[in-house]
């Protein structure tokens, strides 16, 4: 919907009732698991919110990867360009992916 902000572009009949309880709810109880449930549902789906005015990038991954030990100053932009398999560190994480 134009204006709504949905930058995403998520149309699920489950996060908006979710969002609903989030909004309407009348105790902090009820927002606090109305949020919880929102979260998971988010996460489930893999959706990201977007944060356009934090300066820094996140990133989380298993410890598997490997760089080089001098990263080049704006270095954030290249993973995974610059990155690889470390196989040692892959070991401990218990993965063969």
């Amino acid at each position: 919907m134009a204006g709504s902000q949905n930058y995403v572009g998520i149309k699920n009949p489950a996060i908006d009732k979710l969002i609903d309880r989030v909004i309407f709810t009348k105790n902090r109880a009820d927002l606090v698991a109305a949020t919880k449930a929102l979260d998971r549902v988010l996460l489930w789906n893999h959706f990201v919110v977007p944060q356009w005015t934090y300066g820094k990038v996140r990133t989380a991954r298993w410890d598997r990867f490997g760089h080089p030990d001098t990263m080049p100053k704006y270095g954030r932009d290249l993973f995974p360009t610059i990155w690889w398999r470390d196989e040692a560190k892959a070991a401990k994480t218990g993965s063969r992916q």
